[in-house]
């Protein structure tokens, strides 16, 4: 058996550093190593070990089991397994299901494996005791984070990268009790290189995620083909977006501790699914402070900030400054806004809210371009194109799917101004494929469409007449033909993830 608090190695000095820099570390804490078997968090678990006696720690192994690599992942159960009983360390396991949770929540395998690793951590502490998680995250990770984050649209908060250490928000029925677990990151200043170059040198072994080399992932994308070419731009290319990421985490706590004591102030109300913000006060500030407060409100009743836009944030900004008129938003899950022009509410159930809260609106639109109506939460983009540019088949003609997102008019047919407002009692169409009207009650009864969902849907309109129940299906009346010369598409985004 190795004694690991006898090695010496310029990692290790680094590091120590870094757990110095950033408290990572107070004497006698427990502390849970979330341990994969592969070369970071072999090397966390080995660091923790070393400093193991110098802070008087108590240390665990934990890892999830995602079921997802079969016959690999059960070799990387029984690898931790071996190297926890090898350095007396307690070890805990958790087995999940990724692929029955990423289709009950709608995510992408990358965020349900995220989801369901960090809740399995983090039960591993509840019911053992441990004050901290330490991570294995590494300088790279931070580099190919960042990326992520501008592919896919990201503003400053975004940039800051992974931070050394953050605090797990605790659970409503321990919010009380002011008790949280930390997240603790001491490799986060190393470099992928230089943790291999560490476990060479002490000629520990680790395992390979082969999976880490499936370029359908968009961090593998970044890391195996995006990063090597920007190196040949600037060879020093992870070091740079690392110290932007320092410097931007540096500015982030700045504001956010700056507008602590403004959101405290604006605050009319607040408890678990609800917080009420006071319009003026908000309007007195800085658009960049306005802007933190709203993404707090939020955070505050939707418990994270995942497929909240630039967009969304915009929007409500303009409500602060440039508006009095009662106005509401829809929010990814679940989440509803509304704007009285003197208060913003932010509620988290939706199905609460009763259809006579919605307010109706009208938007007028006279030509082509792009508009966004924030009352839906969504943006249109119309334009004109010719008709042997549009590639649709008889078959694909009489497919809902088709039409989802994207509609596509018989120009000749309809003409401006178009005209997007709410449905209204009594609305009939004739949908695609359909040769008689139909009322939008019985549409939406055979799509078995909820309540909720109906009061919120969006119709575009025609000579008074329905040409697209926004999101569902066009009217026939409209739709192209052999015979159409000019067609008119109007695209539907709905303000969601960069």
């Amino acid at each position: 058996m190795i004694d690991f608090s006898s090695i010496k190695h310029y990692l290790l000095n680094q590091v120590e550093q870094t757990v110095h820099d950033f408290e990572l570390i107070k004497p006698g804490m427990s502390i849970l190593c979330a341990v994969s078997g592969g070369p970071d968090s072999t090397c966390l678990l080995v660091v923790c070990h070393y400093i193991r006696q110098k802070y008087n720690l108590k240390l665990a192994i934990g890892h999830v089991h995602h079921g997802l690599r079969e016959k690999e992942a059960d070799k990387d159960a029984i690898f931790v397994e071996n190297l926890a009983n090898m350095m007396n360390i307690p070890y805990y396991i958790d087995h999940v299901n990724v692929i029955e949770y990423k289709k009950e929540n709608k995510l992408c395998l990358e965020e349900a494996a995220r989801d369901l690793r960090y809740n399995a951590l983090k039960k591993m502490c509840k019911k053992n005791g441990h004050h901290a998680i330490a991570l294995g995250h590494n300088s790279d990770d931070t580099a190919e984070q960042i990326l992520m984050n501008l592919l896919r649209g990201t503003g400053p908060q975004g940039l800051t990268g992974i931070t050394p250490k953050r605090n797990i928000e605790p659970t409503k029925s321990n919010k009380s009790q002011n008790t949280s677990i930390q997240i603790i990151r001491p490799l986060i200043h190393q470099s992928r290189k230089n943790i291999i170059c560490f476990l060479k040198d002490l000629n520990l072994s680790y395992v390979i995620d082969n999976s880490n080399q499936d370029t359908h992932f968009l961090r593998n994308r970044i890391r195996h083909s995006l990063l090597p070419i920007l190196k040949s731009y600037n060879p020093n290319i992870k070091a740079s977006l690392n110290r932007l990421a320092d410097i931007q985490r540096t500015d982030h706590n700045w504001l956010e501790t700056f507008s602590s004591s403004i959101f405290k102030t604006a605050i009319l109300k607040i408890d678990d699914e609800n917080i009420i913000l006071n319009q003026q006060i908000l309007s007195e500030n800085h658009l960049a402070v306005v802007r933190t407060l709203l993404r707090n409100a939020i955070f505050h009743v939707k418990g994270n900030l995942r497929r909240i836009t630039h967009d969304h944030i915009k929007t409500l900004s303009k409500w602060v400054f440039l508006t009095n008129k009662s106005r509401y938003m829809y929010l990814p899950d679940n989440i509803y806004v509304k704007y009285d022009g003197k208060k913003i509410h932010f509620t988290k159930n939706l199905s609460k809210i009763k259809k006579k809260s919605f307010p109706k609106f009208l938007f007028c639109i006279k030509n082509t371009g792009k508009l966004l109506i924030s009352e839906r939460n969504m943006i249109l983009d119309i334009d004109l194109i010719s008709r042997d540019l549009v590639n649709i088949t008889n078959e694909s003609k009489n497919d809902p799917l088709i039409f989802k997102n994207n509609a596509y008019f018989d120009a000749d047919v309809i003409s401006f101004p178009l005209f997007v407002r709410n449905i209204e009692q009594g609305d009939r169409f004739q949908p695609l494929g359909m040769k008689g009207h139909q009322k939008l009650k019985k549409f939406f009864s055979n799509l078995k469409i909820p309540g909720p969902e109906r009061a919120r849907t969006a119709v575009l309109v025609s000579n008074e007449k329905i040409i697209w129940v926004i999101g569902y299906r066009i009217s026939q009346f409209a739709a192209i033909t052999p015979k159409t010369k000019h067609v008119l598409t109007c695209k539907y985004t709905p303000i969601t993830d960069a």
